[in-house]
């Protein structure tokens, strides 16, 4: 399924058009309630997603280099191991707060509250050499296009409140070339760490 997602994504950005994002639905991404209650009797302590990372491919060298997305804010709620699947971290910012790549890549996906990615709001979403993607979300505004290049720190988006958000934050992933989620807080450093609230 995560494979048909991700080519699905891949052919979006091939035709560099936002209205094509509209047939992809990051909910699919959520993972099913049952596949939730095994992980959850089979790994209370969260071991079966890092078993899942690393047969996955796990994380390309690339993540290592990841900076901070937001250079002012709080860590909010993190990747979530039982009950409904979160897939990233939230870092809690006031509105405007600008919202920096984390590496070099090409902008895949720019999405305007899209019905593609129900609840996701504003989105972008970048391909890092084909190997990693970081996706961004609830942003209240986009400054980048589909197929434009970008540079790790260039500012990409403002901090919001769009899609399934109740107050400002940035929803931040990252996602390995199969497109398994890695827990950002494994790579993003420690220099610059956000504090939690």
């Amino acid at each position: 399924m995560k494979l048909k997602i991700i080519a699905a994504l891949l052919s979006a950005a091939a035709l560099a058009t936002s209205a094509c994002a509209a047939d992809i639905d990051y909910q699919e991404f959520q993972e099913d309630p049952l596949e939730t209650a095994i992980r959850k009797l089979a790994s209370p302590d969260g071991a079966a997603w890092d078993m899942e990372e690393m047969l996955s491919g796990g994380a390309p060298d690339i993540v290592q280099q990841v900076i901070w997305p937001l250079r002012t804010g709080y860590l909010g709620r993190g990747l979530k191991r039982t009950g409904r699947r979160h897939t990233g971290v939230d870092m809690s910012a006031p509105k405007g707060t600008p919202i920096y790549a984390v590496l070099d890549g090409v902008v895949e996906v720019v999405s305007n509250n899209g019905p593609g990615f129900r609840g996701y709001g504003r989105v972008i979403v970048i391909n890092h050499g084909g190997k990693l993607w970081s996706l961004y979300s609830h942003n209240s505004a986009n400054y980048v296009k589909v197929g434009q290049r970008v540079k790790q720190g260039d500012k990409i988006a403002a901090v919001g409140r769009t899609g399934r958000a109740t107050g400002n934050h940035l929803h931040f992933e990252l996602r390995n070339e199969n497109g398994t989620p890695l827990d950002p807080m494994k790579y993003l450093p420690k220099e610059g760490r956000l504090p939690k609230r």
